[in-house]
């Protein structure tokens, strides 16, 4: 209950703030999604150094501040391109070091953690000036990631109080122990029921299947993000990726199911809803 508390204290000065974020868009946004690749790295290296992992983290945080920035201002042309030359750089930072037996770790997870948290974090920076390459009022972009993060919340609250009710059978026990497949049916609902607030909140201009269509994607991917992060920590034996937000961990806790969809909807977006 204590914990709960918390987790709901911290909800309540952190979700107005995520929100209003979003909606300005702009340079606020941007820093602060800066500001959340810049931890998540952190935690990911962490997880990555104690799984017998070493990762240059200068490079690692450069690297990644550098994909947000090139997103944010140049949109998702160059992403690949970036990618390839994160590869490039860390594999010759490591021909310099000593003993090679090792390389192959520390690359695979470079890589990964480049993808995992800059890309991604940056598809929602993407997803809010969308309307710039569209030509359509920028504050639909926001309207976009409130969306999303609506869904998520939902998603995630649903799951964990019908897990909790009336779970018996068990998603996937060697990963998350107490994940249910009740729990994850009560996050289906919640993402659709974050679809229809969506609709008649700040998007009754978007017909209302493309909402439902992303909701149940954000429901799914959501809940195989929540699970990828979790088997992350379980192979660097944490239970918590940081403590920074008291009662929800570390950013990569509180996020990974963003992380997974994030990209996804930007691309339901650009080809199906835009196109």
């Amino acid at each position: 209950m204590t914990n709960l508390l918390t987790r709901v204290l911290v909800a309540v000065i952190f979700v107005p703030l995520l929100l209003g974020l979003s909606f300005l868009g702009e340079f606020y946004f941007f820093i602060f999604i800066q500001v959340l690749i810049a931890l998540g790295l952190l935690e990911f290296s962490n997880m990555a150094k104690k799984m017998g992992a070493e990762i240059p983290d200068v490079l690692f945080l450069g690297t990644g501040l550098i994909i947000g920035v090139v997103c944010f201002f140049w949109g998702d042309k160059y992403v690949l391109g970036l990618l390839f030359l994160s590869f490039l750089m860390v594999c010759i930072y490591q021909f310099f070091k000593e003993g090679v037996e090792k390389v192959g770790k520390n690359v695979a997870f470079f890589i990964c953690g480049t993808v995992y948290v800059p890309i991604f974090f940056s598809f929602l920076l993407l997803i809010r000036q969308l309307p710039l390459s569209l030509g359509i009022d920028y504050k639909i972009g926001g309207f976009w990631v409130i969306f999303i993060l609506i869904c998520v919340w939902l998603c995630d609250t649903l799951a964990y109080f019908v897990g909790l009710s009336f779970g018996k059978h068990k998603l996937l026990p060697r990963v998350s122990p107490k994940k249910s497949l009740e729990g994850a049916f009560g996050g289906m609902l919640g993402a659709v029921l974050g679809g229809v607030l969506s609709f008649y909140l700040i998007l009754n201009f978007v017909p209302f299947f493309h909402l439902l269509i992303m909701s149940l994607i954000i429901a799914v991917f959501g809940q195989i993000g929540d699970l990828v992060e979790s088997s992350f920590k379980r192979g660097a034996k944490i239970k918590e990726s940081s403590f920074i937000l008291p009662g929800h961990g570390g950013i990569l806790d509180r996020f990974d199911s963003l992380l997974f969809v994030s990209p996804l909807v930007y691309y339901y977006l650009k080809l199906i809803v835009y196109n």
